[in-house]
């Protein structure tokens, strides 16, 4: 199979290829109870055939688990058929590798070519594998996973290490959720080709809002150099400086960081840079990054609460002595219930029959839309969302059709308030 991901004319002369690789993207988006990552990792520079081991502690069953290791070829290798640099066919140089004694075959999770360094081309790469089955297998606890080469005949000029990102999943826990963006996206601050060589494309986590602000990880695995200024830029938060050292081994860093995502954010921006020219720069080779991120707990405040306290309305923008037909205008169907006030709507008493039911959801539509207003409740549903599903159901006059969905606002409206 012939992959030519990244080429350059080894002259030079006709660079109009793509040289710019493949930036990080999203590849997992998981959610549900008790998830969690772990994350560890091995440098692989200078490896001689030994075995070496990543690990790390597993404290609950295996959802996903994805290995990534990451290396460059230089010179890289010219095509024979086309003259130019890349992947003539695969599996390519370490494309192999032995995990716990198994053999597997990475996927090009990305390359990116340095076209003009003292070396001469470097074809960077990175190769991910999804081993969900072999780690799930081991279980829980403390677990250690050999690393030894898959084929000792194809290796890369340098091969900078290994990591391991294990999800997991606790149904006891509270909900979480869990974004991966792989790829491979080389920068270099003294690069001597100028534009995407020098600097990573920042990634964007598209995680959703909530009310409140939320404490999250960040987990990177990053290789090559280690030695030199960098800088990790996290949208809502100071920037890291100078972390990516070789934490787990020469050249190979596999490190988490808590990230604050401020309440009515939607999503997080992510980037590394390898400092500009003349501060001796890191060269990095990004392959993957993952956002851990709780859910948020939705609360909600019961009918009884809003029509004790009438100065938590304020944030709804709807007086007390709001009439329903201005609220819910297919309240006029019903009789006097469209002349009643919101202050009076939250005290109507259930009863049997269609004017029964429509008076039950004005009951609960009244509190779901002050609970869909306030800043300090993650309701489940938007105030639009609440106006529109009540009016609508009020419309159709289909009494088993106004029940359910009263019954499903009080769950939502006695879901615990947070304002007491």
């Amino acid at each position: 199979m012939r992959h030519l991901a990244c080429l350059l004319m080894l002259g030079w002369g006709a660079g109009t290829c793509a040289l710019y690789g493949t930036p990080l993207s999203p590849a997992y988006d998981l959610e549900g109870p008790g998830l969690a990552i772990a994350q560890a990792g091995i440098g692989l520079q200078g490896w001689k055939k030994e075995v070496r081991k990543i690990t790390l502690d597993i404290r609950a069953p295996v959802e996903l688990a994805l290995l990534y290791w990451t290396g460059r070829d230089h010179p890289c290798s010219p095509d024979p058929e086309t003259g130019v640099c890349g992947i003539p066919e695969e599996p390519y140089r370490d494309q192999l590798l032995q995990l716990d004694g198994a053999l597997i075959t990475g996927t090009i999770a990305g390359t990116e070519l340095q076209p003009d360094s003292s070396r001469g081309p470097v074809l960077n790469i990175g190769y991910v594998a999804d081993v969900t089955d072999a780690v799930r297998a081991r279980g829980t606890g403390r677990q250690s996973f050999p690393i030894s080469d898959g084929d000792p005949r194809s290796n890369l000029t340098d091969l900078d290490g290994a990591g391991l990102l294990v999800v997991t999943s606790d149904p006891g826990r509270p909900p979480a959720r869990v974004l991966v963006f792989q790829g491979l996206d080389f920068a270099y601050g003294e690069d001597r080709t100028p534009g995407p060589s020098q600097i990573t494309e920042a990634i964007t986590f598209n995680h959703g809002a909530a009310r409140s602000g939320r404490t999250g990880a960040l987990a990177l695995f990053v290789g090559d150099d280690g030695k030199g200024p960098d800088r990790i830029d996290i949208s809502h938060n100071p920037d890291l400086v100078d972390r990516i050292d070789g934490s787990a081994g020469a050249r190979w860093d596999a490190d988490r960081y808590p990230v604050q995502v401020p309440g009515g954010t939607l999503a997080t921006t992510v980037r590394l840079a390898s400092e500009p020219w003349g501060q001796n720069p890191d060269s990095l080779l990004w392959v993957m990054a993952a956002l851990w991120l709780p859910s948020p707990v939705p609360t909600g405040c019961a009918t009884s609460y809003w029509h004790a306290d009438q100065e938590q309305w304020k944030f709804s923008g709807v007086p007390p002595t709001q009439k329903i037909r201005f609220i819910f205008p297919a309240g006029t169907l019903y009789g006097d219930v469209g002349e009643a006030t919101l202050r009076t709507a939250l005290r109507f008493q259930d009863q049997p029959g269609l004017l029964g039911a429509a008076k039950t959801l004005v009951k609960q539509g009244g509190a779901a839309l002050l609970n869909s207003a306030h800043l300090k409740i993650e309701y489940p549903l938007t105030r639009t969302l609440v106006l529109t599903r009540v009016n609508e159901t009020l419309r159709n006059r289909d009494e088993a059709a106004i029940r359910a969905l009263a019954g499903e606002l009080k769950e939502a409206n006695e879901a615990g308030c947070p304002l007491k």
